[in-house]
């Protein structure tokens, strides 16, 4: 079983989901790490839980990157996403109006959290080649996020970290999120680690998952 070893290596998809698990309090310390290792592996529950607990521990030591904050992302130039190709869009004066007030609002509508709405802020913050050269193209907006779900966040991410942060409205958003983020992260980590019950169920293969 291969799963991504760094953030780079994650889906969008991939990434949103880890990010909602982190936050999801109706399951204990062993169910989150079942799902976590779904997630990262594409694996059904039923598979995680048949394996041996070592192996989800030893699998789980892997993403220990899930535990560090995501700060920053390289820009890529362009991708090829579904037989297109797309770049970010390198000047903020290539923005229209209408993209502006669109990312305004998809942020809004997502409590000002840019993981929940990831993939609608990447269609609007790349150009796709078209026969009129690179354009922005409002009318495939929705097929274009289904496409930027599946890419990688080192292929796209970069765009939404370069945009934000050209805009000091949503540099400060991206901060208070990333704060409140990381305190989250650290308690989750903490109660992980005190959960004895938990750490012997991996280590030593104790218990069960029903």
């Amino acid at each position: 079983m291969n799963i991504p070893k760094r953030y780079e290596d994650l889906t969008v998809e991939q990434f949103q989901q880890l990010e909602q698990l982190k936050n999801n309090n109706s399951l204990d310390a062993l169910d989150k790490a079942i799902k976590r290792l779904s997630i990262l592996s594409g694996k059904s529950i039923e598979y995680i839980e048949a394996m041996k607990p070592s192996d989800v521990y030893d699998k789980l030591l892997d993403a220990v990157f899930l535990f560090q904050p995501l700060e920053s992302m390289p820009l890529k130039d362009s991708v090829i996403l579904g037989f297109k190709k797309f770049r970010y869009i390198r000047e903020i004066s290539q923005y229209t109006t209408a993209q502006q007030k669109d990312f305004t609002e998809i942020l809004k509508m997502n409590g000002n959290n840019y993981i929940n709405c990831l993939p609608e802020l990447m269609a609007i913050c790349h150009q796709e080649l078209t026969l009129r050269g690179w354009v922005y193209n409002s009318d495939n907006h929705f097929k274009n996020v289904e496409l930027f779900k599946k890419s990688k966040l080192s292929e796209t991410m970069g765009a939404v970290f370069f945009y934000s942060n050209c805009l000091k409205s949503y540099s400060e958003i991206i901060a208070d999120f990333m704060e409140n983020n990381n305190k989250k992260l650290k308690d989750h980590y903490q109660m992980m680690m005190e959960d004895q019950e938990f750490q012997n169920f991996l280590k030593d293969g104790g218990g069960n998952t029903q």
